[in-house]
């Protein structure tokens, strides 16, 4: 049978394909490279590396603290974004989007910012310091996963509005009782997703330990970064790397069994506004929590930025053309911005041109071995994929350490898979009725791809190119293997800054950590203004 689609169609699945492929090979060459050098010890084939570091009780009391901490994390976030996610989904009143975009701001923050933002707040010049104790990141972690529950949960909320309760009450049911058997069994498909999803992202935690761990608190990321980078240890990083893979594999599994267990919301969004007293009470609470847990670390760094000591002074953010002593920085922080910036142009162009075809596949094909493909750089950690590459990047005979590309490059291949969620909805979204019209006027089928598909996906397209630019100028986690100490990028000169003592070095991370909330906060205003802001808290929830 011959092929129908569109020829611009056709060269754009198999341009897909292709990159399908490419993106397979990116991704599973590293995670090979650090698989096999986990067996070379002292140029020898060994296995001495797994007998001396699965033998090690410090190994398994790791292991068992990153998975307790994201438990932790996962259930002090639900506390905190349960009751939010219920009035910004139940309720429509002044504000309301406004109280949404703060909650999602420390999401999409860079998380080294996210941390140095917390610093300020519960660090040494704040009203309490709790750097190098776990409650400074279980807190820091609350704040970055409030997008989640408010996202994904508020929406279950609105789709299923107060018919639920009001039928339970009707029943006899008393207002808690109607809430606790009618509601929440009602929307737990959605806090089973939330909650999954948050899972994920505190077990694979970097930047946020990094700097608010203070060396006192770890997690396997952490090990495995300071194993490579300071004790020279490539065969225990790389073993503790396949731990982190195994553990990061497991849990996928176990998120992708509830999630298809668990169904998805259905329905229209309903809100009504808040007219009894205790619905006001509410909003006014959500509007509490959102300001403390998102909003306050925000104000507490620009706060600190301009502290220097007991006084208010320009000097930290004068102080960023300058390398100063002791802060351990190779380039000054203006620098470590400007390379940031053309490394994220970069690495937003590649990622967006090569996900655009990807996006064709994902669109036509849902849930296909390509669709997965495309997923994988999620999937495998940030610092796996980072020391994978440094491992590839510097066999002999080909040192490509110094190449200028490799940054964008990796920073492109961590930024693909948001566009192809932003790219593959929109296309799949366009109305078929719309093609059929065209075809009746007389379109070709190449007119038709060109005049029809393309214009209605040309925002998702802008707006995933701009969430490509925020993921890349914020990534750490890959880069700080791979970026040399002369080519810092800001998030690398950020936790290198926030992670020594001095106030010096602090306060630079401060101001430099402003410059890249007002640059993200840009660029997710124009992504907001295409409308795809709501995609941003869900996008790591869908599959």
């Amino acid at each position: 049978m011959s092929d129908r689609r569109p020829p611009a169609v056709r060269r754009a699945a198999v341009a897909g394909t292709l990159t399908s492929a490419a993106v397979a090979v990116l991704v599973v060459v590293p995670v090979l490279a650090v698989a096999l050098s986990a067996f070379r010890t002292d140029e020898t084939w060994s296995t001495a590396a797994f007998e001396r570091v699965l033998t090690s009780d410090r190994t398994w009391r790791i292991v068992a603290v990153t998975v307790a901490q994201a438990v932790a994390s996962t259930v002090l976030t639900l506390a905190v974004g349960l009751p939010v996610a219920w009035t910004l989904g139940r309720f429509e009143f002044p504000g309301r989007r406004l109280v949404r975009v703060v909650a999602l701001v420390p999401f999409v923050l860079p998380s080294v910012v996210l941390a140095t933002a917390v610093a300020a707040l519960l660090g040494p010049a704040g009203p309490l310091d709790l750097r190098g104790t776990w409650w400074a990141v279980l807190a820091a972690h609350a704040a970055f996963n409030l997008a989640v529950v408010v996202f994904v949960v508020g929406d279950a909320f609105g789709r299923l509005g107060a018919s639920v309760e009001d039928a339970a009450r009707m029943l006899g049911a008393p207002a808690r009782g109607a809430f606790t058997r009618a509601t929440l069994p009602a929307v737990r498909p959605a806090v089973v997703s939330a909650a999954a999803v948050v899972f994920l992202f505190c077990l694979t935690s970097f930047g946020v330990l990094v700097v608010l761990g203070g060396g006192r608190v770890t997690t396997i990321e952490v090990e495995v970064y300071f194993r490579a980078t300071r004790q020279f240890d490539l065969s225990g990083a790389a073993v503790l790397s396949i731990v982190q893979l195994l553990c990061v594999v497991v849990a996928l599994t176990v998120v992708g069994a509830l999630q298809r267990r668990s169904g998805a919301a259905s329905g229209r969004v309903t809100r009504r506004a808040p007219s009894r007293a205790g619905d006001r009470w509410w909003v006014a609470a959500t509007v509490g929590i959102v300001g403390l847990v998102a909003g306050l670390p925000m104000v507490a760094l620009l706060d600190r930025s301009f502290r220097v000591g007991r006084a208010y002074s320009w000097s930290n953010w004068t102080n960023l053309g300058s390398v100063l002593e002791g802060t351990g920085l190779a380039v000054s922080p203006i620098g470590a911005l400007g390379r940031s910036l053309s490394a994220a142009t970069l690495a937003a162009v590649l990622a967006t041109a090569v996900a655009v075809p990807a996006a064709v596949v994902a669109a036509r094909r849902p849930g296909r071995l390509a669709d997965r493909v495309l997923m994988l750089p999620l999937a495998v950690s940030a610092t796996t994929l980072g020391l994978g590459v440094l491992l590839v990047a510097g066999r002999p005979p080909i040192d490509l350490r110094d190449a200028w590309w490799l940054v964008p490059l990796v920073q492109a291949l961590v930024a693909l898979p948001l566009v192809v969620r932003v790219v593959a909805p929109a296309l799949r979204a366009v109305p078929t009725n719309a093609l059929d019209s065209a075809a009746v006027l007389g379109a070709g089928p190449r007119a038709r791809w060109w005049r029809v598909e393309v214009p209605a996906v040309r925002g998702a397209v802008a707006a995933g190119a701009g969430l490509a630019f925020v993921a890349s100028i914020g990534e750490f986690g890959a880069t700080v293997f791979i970026a040399r100490v002369d080519r810092a990028t800001v998030p690398v000169a950020i936790g290198s800054l926030a992670s020594r003592p001095g106030a010096a070095g602090l306060g630079q991370a401060m101001a430099l950590s402003c410059l890249l909330v007002l640059i993200c906060g840009a660029v997710l205003l124009v992504v907001d203004r295409l409308g795809e802001v709501g995609r941003i808290g869900t996008a790591g929830a869908a599959d």
